[in-house]
C-alpha cells in the first residue's frame, strides 16, 4: 500500500513544482488565479495527507485481510 502513497506523493509533489513555475505568468484577479489557488490547496492536502500516511505505514484494507 506504501506505494500507491509514494504515487500520489509523487505525482502532487510534481503538479506543484508545475504550479510553482506557471506563477510569475498568471494575473491576481482572474479565474486563472483562481483556479491555480484552488489547485494549490487541493495538491497541498494531498500531498500532506499521503505523506502522513507514509509516515504513519497506514493500511485502509488491513482490517479486510
Amino acid at each position: 500500500m506504501t506505494a500507491i502513497w509514494r504515487a500520489f506523493l509523487g505525482s502532487s509533489a510534481v503538479l506543484l513544482v508545475l504550479l510553482g513555475l506557471s506563477t510569475p505568468f498568471i494575473r491576481p484577479g482572474t479565474g486563472s488565479y483562481t483556479v491555480s489557488l484552488l489547485s494549490f490547496g487541493m495538491l497541498s492536502v494531498m500531498f500532506l495527507g499521503s505523506a502522513l500516511f507514509i509516515a504513519l505505514d497506514w493500511d485502509p484494507l488491513e482490517e479486510l485481510a
